[in-house]
């Protein structure tokens, strides 16, 4: 009930922040119009409608200019320190005989869904909220940790159960409740599923996997990995879009893009970040580049 109680709190002082906020930044500098929608649209994370306790409402943001790619400093600095997780992922995890990338353009997409999931478009258009945003996401830690909750979880805003689908080598067929079991590990899991009582005693457990940062990168990556093999069923070429479409929204049809407000939103975010991320992976630390 205290965390519940703590919030509620933060949620009014949101709202009271968001209502009382005169002047939002006046987001950077691209229209809409120039790339969209984009000519190659192909492209779970976490599925579902972002108008839940737990998702950030990208479906609510109107199409508008390019956002500032703004990263806070300490998520720049956790990024940087993640280089080397997120370039082992990509090479376990990219099936250049599925998706026609590189382990290196892989990698910089797992970079560019990171970065994308650190603020939502709420926090960066209402920029006073930000200092909230730690906060709300340690409170839906939390919530899980104690059994009750299926929310998304940072750094990579997965859900437990799409962790859990993961696990058990599931990926959710095209307008079907069936499955088809794909041969995706996740590296560095120490659950076993059949070990659990409880469905909420196993959520906590992979919420506390999820939530540890190289985790996340594994499982953001045994996801993507998921996303290539849906893409290859649905005849659908493998691009960063198709794949960030995937981890938001769990589809990857052009068709199904174009119909989803809260994806093509998504995928419009996303594009600020690529220079971002493209950065991040073709920048070694300074131990590793070549005496001149």
């Amino acid at each position: 009930m205290r965390r519940l109680g703590l919030f509620m709190l933060a949620t009014l002082l949101a709202l009271g922040v968001f209502i009382g906020t005169t002047h939002w930044r006046a987001n950077a500098a691209t229209q809409l119009g120039a790339f969209w929608p984009p000519v190659d649209l192909h492209g779970p994370g976490p599925y579902g409608i972002a108008s839940v306790y737990g998702e950030r409402v990208w479906a609510q943001r109107s199409r508008g200019p390019a956002i500032d790619p703004y990263v806070r400093p300490d998520f720049a600095r956790e990024m940087r320190a993640l280089r080397p997780t997120i370039l082992a992922a990509a090479r376990r995890h990219n099936r250049p005989e599925l998706s026609g990338m590189s382990d290196h353009d892989f990698a910089v997409v797992i970079a560019l869904l990171m970065y994308n999931e650190h603020y939502g478009w709420f926090e960066e258009r209402v920029t006073p909220v930000q200092v909230l945003t730690p906060f709300y996401e340690d409170l839906q830690r939390e919530t899980n940790e104690a059994g009750i909750a299926n929310l998304s979880i940072w750094p990579a805003n997965i859900r437990p159960s799409v962790a859990l689908e993961i696990l058990r080598q599931q990926m959710p067929l095209p307008a079907s409740t069936s499955v088809m079991t794909v041969p995706i590990t996740v590296a560095g899991s120490q659950i076993d599923i059949s070990s659990f009582k409880s469905q909420g005693a196993l959520y906590a457990a992979i919420t506390k996997e999820i939530s540890q940062p190289t985790l996340a990168v594994e499982y953001l990556a045994a996801n993507l990995d998921r996303g290539q093999y849906r893409a290859h069923v649905e005849h659908v070429a493998v691009t960063w879009r198709t794949l960030a479409a995937w981890h938001n929204q769990g589809i990857v049809s052009p068709r199904d893009i174009r119909a989803n407000a809260v994806a093509s939103d998504y995928i419009h975010r996303s594009s600020a970040y690529l220079a971002t991320a493209r950065q991040l992976i073709d920048t070694p630390p300074l131990w590793q580049r070549p005496v001149q």
